[in-house]
């Protein structure tokens, strides 16, 4: 295993809620809540690459950390963990050994290409890895991330992928370039997904609580569905020959003849954007 040295990031962040509780420690006692703050303790970076083949996909997989996919000039996967813990001012030494014994990580050809973080069994919920990836620009297959905690960022940059799923309990998503099946969900958080082209097979776009903005091509051929429950509806430059139907919360469109894929968005709180390039 790869020495993982030390440094102390150089922001504190403390929060009592739900989605940040990685960042201050609490102590309770009979008469009263105390709120410490946590440091970030990064260990050294980790670097791998795994070959590709046509049409090879991609799967990855984050129990806490930020994802972000690129796609460059190289010929193979190329893959960078960033691993980090979140301990007090003076837990240094757990946060040693918890970066070094706790934290599993692997770049691993399993049919597809799978690229994961995992802490052992019992591990510190603080403690995980930013993942940064390099795809080859002539990416054909299908990528799909599973996060637990984390922002996701992907731009594919025009590559002819197959699809792309995130699934997301908690962090926003951010999607470029997509082309094919797009399926993206967040339990909390906001996403954008910028489409490439219109995917003949029907698609979801998704988030528990956050605000949805699409951007599309105007000459998609295919249908649509937006609902929010707690918010509007917005449309910027759509084209007069899509067919609308409903308004404010809810509504359908069909662009051009309608014969491909059904896309739906959905939000429990929060605006619904849909912008036409």
């Amino acid at each position: 295993m790869m020495n993982r040295s030390l440094r102390i990031a150089c922001f504190l962040v403390c929060s009592v809620s739900a989605a940040a509780t990685a960042g201050c420690a609490l102590s309770i006692d009979d008469n009263s809540i105390t709120a410490e703050t946590l440091v970030r303790y990064e260990g050294t970076n980790e670097r791998a690459r795994v070959d590709y083949l046509p049409t090879q996909s991609v799967r990855i997989v984050s129990e806490n950390g930020d994802v972000e996919v690129v796609t460059g000039d190289v010929s193979e996967v190329e893959v960078s963990f960033s691993p980090f813990t979140m301990r007090k001012k003076d837990e240094r030494e757990v946060a040693v050994e918890e970066i070094e014994n706790d934290l599993k990580l692997a770049a691993i050809i399993d049919g597809d290409v799978v690229i994961s973080t995992r802490r052992v069994s019992g591990g510190w919920g603080g403690l995980g890895a930013d993942i940064q990836v390099v795809l080859p620009a002539a990416f054909d297959g299908g990528l799909r991330v599973e996060q637990d905690n984390g922002g996701v960022e992907i731009n594919l940059d025009g590559a002819p992928s197959r699809g792309t799923t995130v699934v997301s309990d908690n962090g926003s998503i951010d999607v470029v370039g997509a082309r094919g099946v797009i399926d993206v969900a967040t339990d909390n958080g906001h996403v954008f997904v910028d489409l490439d082209a219109w995917s003949a097979s029907d698609g979801a776009i998704s988030s528990g609580n956050g605000a949805i903005e699409l951007a599309v091509p105007a000459g998609v051929d295919g249908t649509m569905t937006a609902q929010t429950l707690n918010g509007d509806v917005v449309e910027q430059g759509i084209p007069s020959t899509w067919a609308t139907a409903g308004e404010g919360s809810a509504t359908s469109y069909t662009m051009g003849d309608g014969d491909g894929g059904l896309l739906e968005l959905f939000t429990e709180n929060g605006d619904i954007t849909i912008a036409v390039k």
